[in-house]
């Protein structure tokens, strides 16, 4: 009973974190008439939150390591919660970007967190059936955000999107107490210099992705603090994120095409939608309704996964759902003209729900594949960010090359090449995988 607890509030705390991002995605328009918020106010509603998720999301990973994973888990959701109530009472920008960053906060802790009790809790199979449930859920609660998103926004308040986090986190607040075992703190020597260059480094590098107006400076910020970082790590004892992870190339590679998938199908979500909007005047609820097909298929296709991976093995599997990805964007690219929602979105989100479904949980497999009980909090830490970052990096990416592109279907057109692209970078780095995962 105890794992079966453990598992629906892992995966509820994951859910609620999807929910929220596609939430805020749908009502943004509305959050700026609202708060009388200027173009830079409103870009840094989402920056806020995308700048603490990205920047700690790696010392989150490594403090559940440390201090415990209830007490961790606990301290993320109460942290998210109460950025969720700030951001619903806000009537300034001053306290919404504020609340964003303090939900920032909470779900950098939250998501190494909740991956790592998974990772203390289950083995063998069970363990790769969690972790499809876990890849699964965060399609789920995207798909369940955009359509609650789009009946707040045309029904209530775009408010109520944050109201809702409120009785969830306290439940699981709840739960955590009563059925996550508590764990001694380890009184050991924490890498106070890592955990500060990381975080600075992750800030430098989100910024540099979403907001910095001197590029080139921050770019450079940024290289440098991950050299100094790098040379920290390399020297401490008790590293924060041991680079022993990337002695892998199975986990260094897993990574890299996690990051170049979700970055692909980040910006999918949001050009996707805007086409849905501006090119066939979908209003905000029917845009939540019209990714229900990528969502759902994606959610059949993990459930599948467990079986796939036993027989054939991560590496394979994964191949399987990059392929999909990489035929659902030339389908989209192809279709994208005809101005028809079940030719250009519809048919191709069943392949792009496939490969998605396919890809995560080996992604996740790899990622963690042969990590220690000493190091899972840092692993999954990695993963995340390389989920965080890799999504800010496409996103940026195809924002930057549709610049320029006045009418929406040459914009998502040009959008969906760079998801092409991304994709098949992601093939050619997974093809130079070890098979490994397979169980017999």
């Amino acid at each position: 009973m105890q794992k079966k607890w453990i598992l629906i509030i892992v995966l509820l705390s994951y859910c609620v974190t999807a929910i929220d991002a596609s939430i805020v995605t749908t009502g943004l328009t509305l959050i700026k008439d609202d708060l009388q918020l200027n173009q830079v106010s409103l870009s840094w509603i989402q920056n806020a939150y995308l700048l603490a998720f990205g920047g700690i999301v790696l010392l989150g990973g490594r403090l559940g390591d440390i201090l415990g994973r209830k007490r961790v888990f606990i301290l993320a959701l109460t942290l998210f919660g109460l950025g969720s109530l700030f951001a619903g009472v806000s009537q300034d920008a001053n306290l919404m970007i504020t609340a964003r960053f303090i939900q920032g906060v909470g779900a950098a802790l939250l998501a190494p967190t909740s991956l790592a009790l998974l990772m203390d809790t289950f083995e063998g199979p069970e363990l790769i059936k969690a972790i499809a449930w876990y890849s699964s859920v965060s399609g789920i609660g995207t798909s369940i955000g955009m359509v609650l998103g789009g009946i707040f926004a045309s029904a209530l308040s775009w408010r109520y999107g944050f109201f809702i986090n409120i009785p969830l986190t306290i439940f699981m607040i709840v739960v955590a107490w009563r059925v996550l075992d508590q764990q001694t703190i380890k009184h050991t020597h924490f890498d106070v210099a890592g955990a500060i260059v990381s975080t600075l480094a992750l800030f430098s590098l989100v910024y540099t992705i979403n907001g910095a107006r001197l590029v080139w400076l921050w770019l450079s910020v940024t290289i440098g603090l991950l050299g100094y970082f790098i040379v920290i790590e390399n020297h401490e004892q008790t590293p924060m994120l041991p680079l022993s992870l990337f002695h892998s190339r199975n986990r260094t590679h897993a990574y890299l095409v996690r990051a170049l998938f979700v970055g692909s199908m980040m910006g999918y979500f949001l050009f996707a939608a805007e086409y849905l909007q501006r090119t066939l005047h979908f209003t905000p609820l029917m845009t939540g309704l019209g990714f229900v097909p990528l969502t759902f298929i994606t959610f059949l296709a993990a459930l599948g996964v467990p079986r796939l991976v036993d027989q054939y093995g991560n590496r394979l599997v994964a191949i399987i759902g990059i392929l999909l990805l990489i035929l659902g964007f030339i389908v989209t690219i192809l279709l994208s003209p005809r101005k028809n929602y079940w030719e250009v979105i519809a048919l191709p989100m069943v392949l792009l729900g496939l490969g998605q479904g396919f890809s995560m949980s080996p992604l996740t497999n790899l990622g963690i594949e042969n990590v220690t009980v000493a190091d899972s909090g840092a692993a999954s830490g990695l993963v995340n960010a390389a989920h965080q970052i890799g999504g800010s990096i496409g996103l940026s990416i195809m924002v930057a090359v549709t610049g320029e592109a006045t009418i929406m279907v040459s914009a998502f057109k040009q959008a969906m090449l760079v998801g092409l692209v991304l994709n098949l970078v992601g093939l050619g780095l997974i093809l130079g995988l070890k098979q490994g995962g397979k169980r017999h």
